[in-house]
């Protein structure tokens, strides 16, 4: 068995949704989880023994700690590579050369790429010291909010929701990934099927899609996702960064919640 451990913040949620879907495709896999709160997750600490603790109290069903020593892979998921710092820039100006949004003040192209530049390079540097630089560990940068998603008050959805979303997104894509060469740490962009034009996920991937009837989707619920995007998001590292095909076609954790196999 290849012993996989997928750690991050509150977007675990859907690999843990995903979960009995993932081991009937993946049945030579062993799953563990670690999940907390973003700024709880930042906090923990990484001992000589190589596990991973948490400072913070988190959800009660969820370990409080992991063996990370133990583990052939990491997959390391939600994190926000200073998203959040450039959409605050983006809230208060307009880009120089760019579609006006109405703002006073606007910002020149090469201030937001410098910008960019240092905050990425403070994120990577951080990520590069959290887990020493653990070339077992691949990192995959949080989802984008669904295309469906109404105004978000969010960093991931001011950008995507802004008129110059294809430029800017890019722009901080290929920071990142400049960055992260110099880690040994692995990069998972985001996967085109797993998009839905520049700085979106597909609706039917959202957390909303699978409330139950009646239910009010909240502002996390267009920002986190579901199960289906967990399977197709592991399918997608699995195939890539563990060489390993799922056993048989790929199913959705829908249909594998339909024959009794997984959750849905």
């Amino acid at each position: 068995m290849m012993r996989v451990a997928i750690i991050g913040n509150s977007h675990v949620g859907a690999y843990l949704l995903a979960r009995g879907a993932i081991e009937v495709a993946f049945p030579s896999v062993s799953l563990s989880f670690f999940a907390l709160p973003r700024h709880s997750f930042s906090s923990c600490i990484y001992d000589e023994r190589g596990v991973l603790h948490a400072c913070e109290a988190g959800h009660p069903k969820l370990p409080r700690q992991i063996d990370l020593s133990a583990q052939e892979a990491i997959l390391m998921v939600g994190q926000s590579f200073a998203l959040e710092g450039l959409a605050r820039m983006m809230s208060e100006f307009d880009l120089l050369g760019g579609h006006s949004t109405g703002k006073t003040r606007s910002v020149s192209a090469p201030l937001v790429s410098a910008f960019l530049d240092h905050r990425v390079a403070r994120y990577c540097h951080k990520l590069a010291e959290f887990l020493r630089n653990d070339a077992r560990c691949v990192v995959a940068p949080a989802p984008y909010p669904a295309a469906n998603a109404p105004g978000l008050d969010t960093g991931a959805a001011h950008c995507s929701q802004h008129p110059e979303a294809p430029r800017l997104l890019r722009l901080w894509q290929d920071t990142v990934s400049r960055h992260m060469t110099g880690l040994h740490y692995g990069l998972m962009v985001q996967p085109d099927e797993l998009t839905d034009g520049p700085g979106f996920s597909p609706a039917r991937y959202s957390r909303a899609a699978n409330l139950p009837a009646g239910q009010a989707p909240t502002a996390a619920d267009y920002t986190h996702m579901n199960a289906e995007y967990g399977f197709a998001h592991f399918d997608a590292f699995a195939r890539h960064w563990l060489g390993i095909l799922p056993a048989g076609h790929p199913h959705s954790p829908r249909k594998e919640h339909d024959h009794g196999l997984g959750p849905q």
